[in-house]
């Protein structure tokens, strides 16, 4: 029996010693592999830094040692993850008002396209001046490319891409992330993406008969419309370059070539709230990437929800549209109709705590990630501004929207959801109680937007990789591969040759000259002809 114990504790001894062997073999494999990553996100918005702490986090959680620049905090913690945040926040918004003259978002959503581009060009510039100037960022910049020893750089992309520079410096490959597809403000970047860099017509709204001299103003509309970005908005960029990197001693590339280096662009977008159309191997669609498995809620938000025998609507108009800055009429109507109506409603304000005269089967809340709220089986309808993070967050959660959209890219993600049957609009400008009471009543009584947001939903979700996955698989690629396997020299190609218009040109004009040299020996045959002729004639007359 004592025989027996001793051999059982030495198999068990050697079972335990492999299995450390084993562990520790695994470990330093999973060492090896990690990647020190930098993440640049100078945005202080809400929604829009929610893609950023999703991918990060995740980076984190996979053993990667990041390291983030951010105005926005990640509220986690984790060993291999420092955090350094630039404070205070700079006010993106404010800034675009200030340039604009608006008072508020309302008066600045009536601004034409043109105008606020040059807004939002100096609000990008102002941006950037503010977070590369930050003692923490400084230290970064004046770090020499030889001790530089991160593996990746991480950006966000939306009136920032002077953080581009950063990879050309450091000879360190760049990812790039834009929060929604922004067709137009990505066009130089996906100039090569398309037959034509500047579409004589709108992919999403494509219609055969379109005329010859329709697509032509088209055409001349998007050249201006580029020709003004860039001599706006990249101009600025590179000026913010020159200031804050003069170590490059002019030989500071244009935007577009920095662009041209992008390891990779992943972009928040998919099928079918994205226009299918072609895409070049580094741009990836990662429509969705911010949604995680839900969390357990608080317990005071949870009761609320719990309790709603009648459902809940939760009701959420944009981080940018504060709730103390909805005019007074406008929030006099939303809490004058959530006050008769059977269902409860949660609000989120992320600047305010309390509202006087709040009705009593109304909630606010400030705190709550959205797509935790979302995925309560009791909230039933999502009255939103149509920004296109909570449109996704609302299909993969199963919940049908009543957008009430402020500015144009809110109305095409709202008009969206209104094909997709998924969701109805009101507009800014009819924004009434009976309006109001007409939505919830239209939702509430037609079961076939909860079928379809289903269906979109089923649509949505299915692909090789989710959102989140299918960054961190092509993010694992470029460390692995590098960007030059991916990359595609079209990008950064002039124009002229990319639509081959120097080449046509040249054979239109070497069509004049064949039809030039035809009509010339036509005129030579004749003349030598009458020649001819004349001679005879003389010849006979002698």
């Amino acid at each position: 029996m004592q025989h027996i114990s001793k051999l059982l504790i030495h198999d068990f001894l050697k079972w335990l010693k492999i299995f450390i062997i084993l562990a520790s073999l695994g470990s330093h494999n999973i060492a090896a592999n990690a990647a020190k990553i930098l993440g640049i996100f100078p945005h202080a918005s809400e929604s829009h830094f929610m893609l950023m702490r999703t991918f990060m986090m995740e980076l984190a959680r996979r053993e990667h040692n990041v390291t983030i620049f951010t105005s926005h905090r990640l509220d986690d913690r984790l060993d291999n993850l420092r955090e350094i945040v630039v404070e205070p926040e700079f006010p993106f918004w404010k800034e675009v008002q200030k340039q604009s003259g608006t008072k508020d978002l309302q008066e600045l959503s009536k601004v034409g396209d043109e105008k606020l581009v040059k807004y939002l060009a100096h609000a990008g510039h102002s941006l950037m001046d503010y977070f590369l100037s930050n003692y923490q960022v400084k230290d970064i910049l004046d770090t020499p490319p030889e001790q530089f020893d991160y593996d990746l750089i991480i950006v966000d992309l939306f009136y920032t891409e002077a953080l581009l520079a950063l990879g050309y410096y450091f000879r360190t490959p760049v990812v790039g992330i834009v929060s929604s597809d922004f067709a137009n403000y990505m066009e130089r970047v996906q100039e090569i993406v398309v037959p034509s860099a500047c579409l004589p017509y709108n992919l999403e709204n494509y219609d055969t008969s379109i005329g010859f001299w329709q697509r032509l103003d088209n055409i001349k509309q998007c050249r201006r419309r580029r020709d003004a970005f860039i001599s706006e908005h990249y101009a600025k960029q590179e000026q913010v370059i020159r200031k804050y990197l003069p170590q490059l001693q002019g030989q500071i590339p244009s935007i577009v070539e920095l662009q041209s280096n992008l390891a990779l662009l992943l972009v928040n977008d998919y099928y079918p709230l994205a226009t299918p159309k072609p895409l070049i191997p580094n741009i990836i669609p990662v429509g969705g990437l911010q949604i995680r498995a839900p969390r357990e809620l608080p317990w005071h938000v949870r009761r609320f929800l719990d309790e709603a025998r009648s459902g809940v609507v939760y009701v959420n108009l944009g981080d940018e549209q504060l709730c103390s800055e909805i005019p007074k009429e406008r929030m006099e109507v939303l809490l004058h109709v959530f006050s008769k109506r059977d269902e409860r409603f949660l609000m989120t304000c992320h600047d305010l705590k309390k509202i006087d005269g709040l009705p009593k089967n109304v909630m606010l809340n400030h705190l709550v990630p959205q797509t935790d709220i979302l995925a309560h089986p009791h909230i039933k309808l999502f009255i939103m501004n149509g920004d296109l993070m909570a449109l996704q967050e609302a299909i993969i959660r199963h919940v049908p929207i009543v957008g009430i959209p402020l500015f144009d890219n809110e109305l095409e993600n709202v008009q969206t959801a209104e094909k997709l049957q998924i969701g109805l609009r009101i507009d800014y400008a009819n924004f009434t109680e009976a309006s109001l009471n007409w939505a919830l009543d239209a939702m509430a009584n037609k079961e076939f937007y909860v079928l379809n947001i289903r269906d979109i939903s089923k649509i949505y979700r299915d692909r090789p990789l989710g959102g989140l996955a299918s960054a961190l698989f092509w993010l694992d690629y470029i460390l692995r591969y590098g960007s030059q396997p991916l990359k595609t020299q079209g990008i950064g190609m002039p124009l002229d040759q990319m639509h081959l218009s120097d080449l046509m040109i040249y054979n239109f004009l070497l069509l004049l000259l064949t039809l030039a040299s035809l009509v010339g020996l036509y005129f030579l045959g004749l003349f030598l002809w009458r020649k001819r002729q004349t001679e005879k004639m003389f010849s006979k007359l002698n």
